[in-house]
């Protein structure tokens, strides 16, 4: 049984990097920056977990069986022997939540990004698609995905390809409590982080409908002070299909996809005050380009080679700790359709240097400052070479009046060559007893336009804009969050968002496409979410129903695609040996503008849809290690199609064998 959850100090603040050991498997690993771990050893009843960090007292955890976790560490002002303790379940008023991977996700097609309230994802077709994840009705530029601390946007057009990142690279995944102070451009509606927890030995097989075939091996070495995980493997996947399309059936062609790829993180423990983490990602896609419905290309050919990597030292301090983080963010694509003769190369890289320093002033006084360069470059046959260097500067504070009632002001400042932006965030959060937690927050954002929008090149249809202005938005939320059942939590959030001066492609009276600032664009959701963690000993239920309102201010209509009403329900029903996973994701009704038969310009309405993932899982009995896997996606066989010019495969069927070394 894995054991995840938080470790807190004394003021229930989140503590970082402490470190998480299992003796009797001699496994270890160090909470993020946000104090979240994930263990992933054979943890029984009875077993010893050994939670310590620099400055504070070692704690020693005697496993009663739970799964979640809540660790207390105190100041070691005093030396003390260590203290032995009963493991206590997860309470649910823990304000950072968390989405676990389940065996279902890591064979489906990140549906895991549909767990995420007030998240719509937006794909391409298929597995060969391009995908991306958008928040409360923004655009996916407004929303940054973060892998192990590399920040994932491509500077070319401002977005994450989801399908260049396996699965296999991360077992958890959170948001960002202040995105827009961490992040800075771009992470106006949000920053979602994937923790690469993988560590243990395993092999992975699978196969499925559309000549799908995957394979992925881990392997984990661990000594007293360096823990090292490697991870590797690839898939394929034909994914030739039959659609409906005006009435019609057609057949899918050229998109097929081959990927492989490699990842490797190491964690040293140099001393008792100092820690040294570094990972390396690697992947190489090789896709058809299927195009359009309309436009097909049925020779199109798409490779790019993505490489992530980082390093962070941290140095604890007796009151906080000093970080320096360094990434960089690389991809080599290269496009090509003999059909019109077209061969394009695109080499884009990002690098980011951050140093951040962490230190509690008072018992009840924290403040984080942090200092940033970031630069981006892009070698284009297309645009041509750019480079864009920025810095930034922040500093948060965050005073806990009393353990229920806590105020974190911050500030943060970019700057570049042709640009200055500053933003706010006021986050307010407190425990009313028997009502609940609420939290609040108020600030701004902003984006800067993607090296797309400013220099591509002039065509006959197309043509960049270099004068663009920087998006900025105003943003106000507020939420309760209400403990029930001992073991339940439900919450409600409220949140308005305003933006000026939203990028957009449009087209113009010349018929060219060319991205423009809109005067202001509004969206407001409500959302409800709830999780029941264990019910009745063996169900598990969670889910979400969001509304979201937008607003071009400028016309009085909503935004294209932007579903009113969205919403999940995710089951858990564990017997014996069998784990049974149900998704359910419904999408309400949506318009896009189009044409109609005479050419002319409309509104045309998107039917809402019902996507239901199945997953079992069956542990052999005599043979613990070895499970047996089958995945059903889309069981309805509904029209999942966020663009209906790039049409769904519809129902999937994969099986496999995972075998845990």
């Amino acid at each position: 049984m894995e054991v995840s959850g938080f470790v807190l100090n004394e003021n229930l603040e989140n503590l970082p990097y402490a470190t998480i050991s299992h003796p009797k498997s001699e496994s270890w690993v160090i909470a993020d920056e946000e104090g979240r771990f994930l263990l992933q050893a054979e943890v029984n009843s009875g077993d010893s977990l050994i939670f310590q960090r620099f400055g504070y007292r070692k704690n020693i955890l005697i496993s009663s069986g739970e799964k979640q976790l809540k660790i207390f560490l105190q100041r070691n002002a005093i030396p003390m022997d260590s203290i032995e303790v009963e493991g206590q379940n997860f309470t649910n008023s823990a304000p950072w939540e968390i989405i676990h991977i389940t065996e279902t996700d890591q064979m489906s097609s990140h549906g895991i990004f549909q767990r995420i309230p007030g998240s719509f994802l937006k794909t391409y077709g298929g597995r060969a698609g391009i995908s991306n994840v958008g928040m409360d009705g923004g655009q996916s530029e407004h929303t940054k995905i973060v892998l192990d601390g590399i920040d994932l946007t491509s500077p070319q057009n401002g977005q994450t390809d989801l399908s260049d990142i396996p699965l296999a690279f991360f077992q958890q995944m959170f948001q960002s409590r202040s995105p827009e102070i961490d992040y800075g451009s771009g992470s106006m509606d949000g920053v979602i982080h994937l923790s690469p927890w993988f560590n243990r030995s395993y092999l992975n097989a699978e196969t499925g409908m559309f000549g799908f075939k995957s394979m992925s091996t881990g392997y984990r070495l661990t000594f007293p002070k360096t823990a090292l995980q490697l991870i590797g493997g690839g898939f394929s996947s034909d994914e030739d299909y039959a659609f409906s399309f005006n009435d019609s059936t057609y057949n899918r062609n050229n998109n097929g996809i081959d990927q492989t790829f490699f990842g490797s993180r190491i964690q040293y423990l140099h001393s008792k005050k100092t820690i040294i983490k570094s990972s390396l990602f690697l992947t190489f896609s090789d896709r058809g380009v299927a195009g359009s419905v309309s436009f097909p290309s049925l020779n199109a050919d798409r490779t790019n080679t993505l490489s992530l990597a980082n390093a962070t030292l941290i140095k604890f301090l007796n009151s906080g700790h000093l970080s320096l983080h360094l990434s960089r963010r690389a991809n080599d694509e290269q496009y090509s359709n003999p059909d019109v003769s077209i061969n394009s190369r695109h080499e884009v890289s990002s690098h980011r240097l951050k140093m951040k320093w962490d230190q509690h002033f008072f018992e009840h006084l924290e403040s984080i400052t942090s200092l940033e360069f970031y630069d981006e470059m892009i070698k284009s046959s297309d645009i041509g070479n750019h480079n864009r260097s920025s810095s930034a500067a922040s500093v948060s504070l965050v005073y806990n009046v009393t353990p229920r009632f806590t105020f974190r002001p911050s500030i943060r400042g970019d700057w570049g060559e042709s640009f200055k932006a500053t933003t706010t965030d006021y986050n307010i959060q407190f425990d009313i007893p028997k009502l609940g937690e609420i939290r609040g927050r108020i600030g701004n954002g902003f984006r800067l336009p993607t090296l797309n929008d400013m220099y591509w090149p002039e065509g006959a249809y197309s043509i960049g804009n270099p004068d663009l202005n920087i998006e900025t938005s105003e943003y106000f939320s507020v939420g309760l969050q209400r403990s029930f059942l001992n073991k339940g939590q439900i919450e409600f959030k409220w949140s308005e968002k305003n933006t000026n001066k939203l990028i957009t492609w449009a087209v113009g009276n010349d018929y060219k496409w060319s991205p423009i600032n809109l005067n202001e664009v509004s969206r407001n959701s409500f959302n409800v979410s709830f999780s029941v963690p264990v019910l009745f000993k063996k169900l598990s239920v969670s889910g979400y129903l969001t509304q979201t309102k937008t607003k071009d201010k400028s016309t009085g209509k909503g935004l294209q695609y932007i579903p009113e009403y969205t919403g999940n329900l995710m089951l858990q029903y564990s017997q014996a040996n069998v784990l049974l996973d149900i998704q359910i994701f419904y999408n309400g009704k949506r318009y896009y503008n189009g044409y109609d038969l005479s050419f002319n310009l409309t509104e045309i309405d998107l039917d809402p849809f019902t996507d239901v993932t199945v997953g079992i899982h069956y542990r052999i009995p005599m043979y613990n290690n070895v499970r047996l896997h089958v995945t059903i996606e889309n069981l309805l066989d509904a029209d999942t199609s966020f663009f209906p010019e790039y049409p769904e495969p519809g129902m999937r069927i994969n099986g496999g064998m995972s075998i845990q070394l």
